[in-house]
């Protein structure tokens, strides 16, 4: 793997650990592999089993699941460089009920779950990484879920575009829309009335 590759991955894991011991943190490196992902492009499909944890470098990812009625619903959404994997099916080694993909082209970084295992059972330093990352991600979902429920969709959208302006420039309404759980035409109408004051305070 090329030295700026290393590093990318090298970056994320100190920044949940950043005592991590960097003999232990270099053996652990040469188990990653490096893809290249376009836009649109799946890193799993429903259906699948999820065997691999991934660093998405350049883009916005989504997690999704197709209902009874058949509509999508938005699990999560990830910024760019987050650290990601379908939880469920990683952990119990099931088929994924979840879809997970690009918005953008991007590097995409991956360890194989009977690898990270082997370092889990090896590596004091790895296996703390990996409770860190997953403990990260349900208290980043339970925050978010609690805040959705508590705030209104206005109040919800100021969330938006406060901490993750890039989603509007590139994340489908209907996708922020499910996230949120509002209808598209409801987020649209508050869309339009920002709009409409952005203008009137320029004036």
């Amino acid at each position: 793997m090329e030295k700026e590759n290393k590093d990318f991955i090298r970056e994320k894991v100190l920044g949940y650990k950043p005592d991590f011991d960097l003999e232990i943190l270099e053996a652990g490196l040469e188990e990653f592999q490096v893809d290249y992902y376009t836009t649109g492009e799946y890193i799993l499909r429903a259906g699948e089993v999820c065997k691999r944890i991934f660093m998405v470098e350049n883009s916005i990812t989504r997690c999704y699941f197709v209902d009874r009625d058949a509509e999508e619903k938005t699990i999560w959404l990830e910024q760019k460089s987050s650290v990601i994997t379908e939880f469920e099916s990683f952990s119990s080694q099931t088929t994924s009920k979840c879809n997970i993909y690009c918005y953008e082209d991007s590097k995409v970084y991956s360890i194989e779950r009977q690898n990270l295992m082997q370092l889990y059972a090896k590596y004091h330093d790895w296996a703390l990484f990996g409770l860190l990352v997953m403990e990260e991600h349900y208290v980043n979902l339970l925050k978010f879920g609690n805040t959705l429920s508590f705030n209104t969709a206005s109040e919800n959208y100021d969330l938006i575009e406060n901490h993750f302006s890039h989603y509007l420039h590139v994340v489908p309404l209907k996708h922020l829309a499910s996230w949120l759980n509002i209808s598209p035409v409801h987020l649209s109408r508050i869309r339009k009335e920002r709009g409409n004051y952005a203008r009137i305070n320029k004036c």
